[in-house]
Parts: structure tokens; sequence; C-alpha cells
């Protein structure tokens, strides 16, 4: 039987995760998972936590990152295997994106009370206990707020057929690009981070493409692929079948690594559990090795 792996998932050094490094570590080993990368958005403070909570276990770490970028007025998701993660590089390549989320936070609560629901921003900050609240935890504050129970259009997320995963489902119909309450943020270019991510010789793979870009955007795919893309998260639990699908044939057509990976964020999206995508296998780690290069990894 091939063993299985998940290489997208975060932990509570994510500000839209909730489970610490060591209970991920306790799953990933509950469902005999061979390997796991934590890519924390932006963060990779969990990479050295979870190298040495599995250094006498026989659960392989793979040292990764997800990075938040823009493409143009898109946002794109690039995921980093492999990278230098102690590398200052990382942080010059992130500074101000701090600074732009919290004024993103300001405005979205502003966006939300324009549209009449019962929020504000200093109620979100004293709940939350991370300094730049994300969409998620912002969902969840509205959800609960007795204010907004009787609200005609959070009725889908409060007992219709999107509270299966509530903040998740309000995220995506309120925050993500184009939505009602959407608000751009600075972030690095997609074309910049995948160039460092080779620089500080890691693999760089586009995460769940299915949430900004339809599989008919090829010249996406070309035009990062010329920046140094070499894999395509083509298996996640953001796509329906056709685009699984669909971005495999891509990947291939491409000659671009196809990866697996569940984006398991605890609370945030209940439904979705670690190793629970399809495309699992252990051979995406091998393949990942070969793209890196032919040196054994060594942690220093």
């Amino acid at each position: 039987m091939m063993k299985r792996v998940d290489l997208h998932m975060h932990s509570n050094y994510s500000d839209d995760a909730d489970l610490p490094v060591k209970e991920l570590i306790v799953r990933a080993n509950q469902k005999d998972l061979a390997a796991i990368s934590i890519t924390d958005h932006n963060c990779t403070a969990a990479i050295d936590e979870a190298l040495e909570l599995t250094k006498d276990s026989d659960l392989e770490i793979i040292p990764g990152v997800e990075f938040d970028t823009n493409y143009g007025t898109n946002t794109l998701h690039i995921l980093g295997y492999y990278i230098d993660w102690k590398s200052n590089r990382i942080d010059q390549l992130l500074d101000g994106m701090d600074e732009a989320k919290m004024e993103q936070f300001y405005e979205r609560i502003e966006a939300l009370q324009n549209l009449g629901l019962e929020i504000t921003a200093e109620e979100v900050l004293e709940k939350a206990d991370v300094e730049r609240p994300l969409g998620g935890f912002i969902a969840k504050v509205v959800l609960s707020k007795e204010g907004n129970q009787d609200k005609p259009q959070l009725q889908t997320y409060l007992n219709g057929a999107k509270s299966d995963q509530p903040y998740f489902n309000f995220y995506l119909d309120y925050f993500k690009a184009g939505a009602k309450a959407y608000v751009p943020c600075w972030k690095p270019s997609a074309k910049d981070t995948i160039n460092l991510i080779r620089e500080l010789g890691g693999v760089a793979v586009l995460a769940h493409p299915g949430s900004t870009i339809k599989v008919s955007d090829e010249e996406v795919i070309d035009d990062l692929k010329s920046a140094g893309l070499e894999g395509i998260e083509s298996y996640s639990t953001y796509h329906s079948d056709d685009e699984l699908e669909g971005f495999v044939e891509l990947a291939k057509e491409k000659d671009l690594l196809i990866t697996a990976g569940s984006d398991f964020h605890g609370e945030l999206k209940p439904k979705i559990e670690l190793g629970g995508v399809a495309g699992n296998t252990y051979d995406i780690v091998k393949r990942l090795k070969e793209l890196r290069g032919d040196q054994k990894w060594k942690i220093i």
C-alpha cells in the first residue's frame, strides 16, 4: 500500500488556524501519514518545532510555507517546499504585509457595517488571540453576535446550506477577491515570490488554483512557469471533481509536478481532515526531492 502524505496544513502560527504544532503531529500519526508539511501563511515558525518534536519519529517533516501573493488584481497562494526557512530574505519579501493586513482588517469591518451587519473592530480584537484577525475570525464574531442572528443574509451560514463550514463559507462569500466586502491588500508579487523560493533552494507550487483561477487560464500558468513555478496543487479540497481533473491534465500538459494537500485549518474548515484529499501519495515527496536536486536534505 502506497504511503500517504499531507503537504498543506496550518498550525496556530497562521492567523486563521487554531491547532498547535504538537496536535498536528499527533493527528498525522493517528492518520498513519508518512510525511507532512506545515505550510503556515507567510510564516516558518512551525518548522523548527515540528522537526524537534519528530526527531525520534518516522514521520517526515517537509519544510514548507504558504505565501500570499498578488498577481495583477488577483490573489495567488504560492507554496514553497524545502525552502531555507531561516533566511532573512523571507522577512524582506514580506516587509510591510503586517501593516497592510491591519489596514485591511479595519476596512473589512467598515465594509460589513455598510452591508448592515453588527460588528465593531474593538469587539473582534478583544476576542481574538492573534494580532491581525483574518477573515475567518471576523466571520466567527459576526455569526456569533446576538444582533446578527435574525439577519436574512446570514441564515445560510447559521442554519442553512452553508452551515457545515460557516466561517470559511462566509469568508468566500464576503472577503475573497470580487466578493461583497472585498478589500485589496498589499502582498508581494507572485513572480517575485516564486523567484525567491527558487533562490532559497526550494520548489514553488501553486496552491489550490481553483480558488482564484480557472483551468482555462493557461496563460497564467505559462507566466508563472516562466518565473520558476514547478508544480500545481491539483488535488485540493477547494476543487470540484471537474476542476481536479482539469488541473491534473493542465499540470501534465505544462510538465509541472502534480501535488496534493488538504489545506487543513482546524475550526475554520471543520469538514477538512488531515490527509483528507485524493492523490496524496509519497511519490509527491520523491518528486519534490528530485526537483530540489540530488543533494540529501540536511537539518543543520
